[in-house]
């Protein structure tokens, strides 16, 4: 039995529901990091004066970050420990938005994609550190509504984002964003570093001589009784990288790796389109870059509401099918708002409904790739289709720029990256034929053993 099995099931501890807040409070900060240039776009164009396709630049240099953070940083945590990762992550936000501000028109946007690729760095490093404690220190009452907190999360930090200071960028300037956000990432990386407690996983596997001494300490302080002994760990028998890959590229799971890895770059690139250039196209288009951030909120509500409602559909109906629907849905709703226009308030509503359907998505695609492929192939296999996935992300902001600076219309333009998305729900449901086909022969073979033997 695994050290977290008897947290798991006993009552929330004060230091258990310490570290369940501030891993919400880092998420909700990595929601207002990456929502950021969504609703501050506007006042970046007007003070560079540069065009979309060098916009949709900047935009992008979190989703590289991102990239690199979640691939090449991430998995030094299990190195040096979860909380330290967790106070590098922090900093290094803070660093890139403290280098922001000071680029200038006369220095061009170099300085601000730097910025911005350093805050995605600190955003992909993160995100590994929160899960792991949030898994291990949650209690399974709690856990589910936990996790859906956690979901929306993302969105929250946009949101919050977008209403509070989003309209202040008018008065104080776009480098406003950036002073908040480097404030909030020190805050966060003091609180990571003085209050939020170690993995006990990583504390149990003795990475350091005093890992007994400090695992003590947390299960002292959540009434569980102490050991007198490191426990013995899991020996699991790892596939060689090479051997993991060949099997999430072999066969029919290599079918399955084919399919999801189009299917969410695919889903990438109508995403963070939309996320990008959904509320600077109304805002340019109404010469009103007030309304990036109403349009930012939009977003964020509907996505949180869309998540919600797909987590309680999620249970009921088989989750291949459930994400197909949803994304049937968002291609419609996201042209929809493109061909409606930027009009106010009815742009707002658009996206709103655009935003419940996308959002939920993502919810999906989390959920159905780590299934597809056996235990020991897993980690490979998802970080493949996930970070194979973030290119489409990568190009998005910048494939839109140029699609405006080319002349695109808004409906024109909003018709056709919407169009990805439908790709995706039709290779989903290929999915879906072949796998129920594939446990179909598994069940008739399995059943003619028995009458065999």
């Amino acid at each position: 039995m695994r050290i977290t099995d008897h947290i798991a099931t006993a009552k929330m501890s004060p230091l258990q529901i310490r570290a369940v807040i501030i891993s919400i409070f880092l998420i909700v900060l990595d929601g207002y990091d990456v929502a950021l240039t969504s609703f501050s776009a506007p006042y970046l164009q007007q003070g560079f004066g540069v065009s979309k396709t060098e916009l949709g630049l900047v935009m992008s240099g979190a989703l590289i970050g991102m990239l690199v953070g979640s691939i090449l940083i991430a998995p030094l945590a299990d190195r040096i420990g979860r909380r330290n990762m967790g106070v590098i992550a922090t900093s290094t936000i803070a660093v890139g938005m403290f280098i922001g501000p000071f680029a200038t028109a006369e220095l061009g946007t170099g300085l601000l994609v730097l910025s911005r690729i350093l805050t995605g760095v600190g955003v992909g490093a993160l995100v590994s550190v929160v899960g792991v404690i949030l898994a291990e220190y949650t209690a399974k009452k709690v856990y589910a509504i936990v996790m859906g907190i956690y979901a929306a999360a993302i969105n929250i930090g946009g949101l919050l984002g977008s209403t509070i200071i989003g309209p202040m960028l008018a008065v104080n300037g776009w480098q406003f964003g950036w002073w908040v956000g480097f404030a909030l990432s020190a805050f966060a990386a003091l609180v990571t570093f003085f209050f939020l407690p170690e993995s006990l996983s990583w504390l149990a596997a003795g990475r350091r001589r005093d890992s007994l001494e400090r695992l003590n300490t947390l299960l002292s302080k959540m009434g569980q009784p102490e050991l007198n002994e490191l426990p013995p760990t899991e020996t699991v028998k790892v596939v060689k990288r090479q051997g993991a890959l060949r099997t999430v590229f072999t066969g029919r799971t290599g079918f399955y790796s084919i399919l999801m890895i189009v299917g969410y770059v695919a889903y990438m690139i109508s995403f963070y389109f939309m996320t990008n250039w959904a509320p600077t196209s109304v805002a340019t288009a109404m010469e009103n870059p007030a309304l990036a951030p109403q349009l930012v909120a939009a977003f964020s509500l509907g996505g949180i509401l869309g998540t919600v409602c797909f987590g309680f559909l999620g249970g009921k109906i088989n989750l291949r099918v459930l994400t197909a629907g949803f994304l049937v849905l968002a291609t419609v709703s996201l042209a929809a708002f493109g061909l409606i226009g930027p009009q106010m308030p009815t742009a707002w509503w658009t996206l709103f409904v655009a935003s419940f359907f996308v959002c939920a998505g993502t919810a999906g695609f989390y959920s159905i790739i780590p299934k597809l492929y056996p235990t020991l192939a897993r980690s490979t296999g998802y970080g493949i289709v996930i970070g194979v996935g973030r290119f489409g992300g990568i190009a998005a902001p910048i494939l839109g720029g140029a699609a405006f600076d080319s002349g695109m219309s808004m409906g024109a333009a909003f018709t056709v990256f919407s169009l990805p998305m439908l790709l995706a729900a039709i290779l989903l449901v290929v999915l879906h034929v072949s796998t129920t086909r594939a446990e179909a022969r598994e069940q008739k073979r399995a059943e003619r053993v028995p009458a065999s033997v």
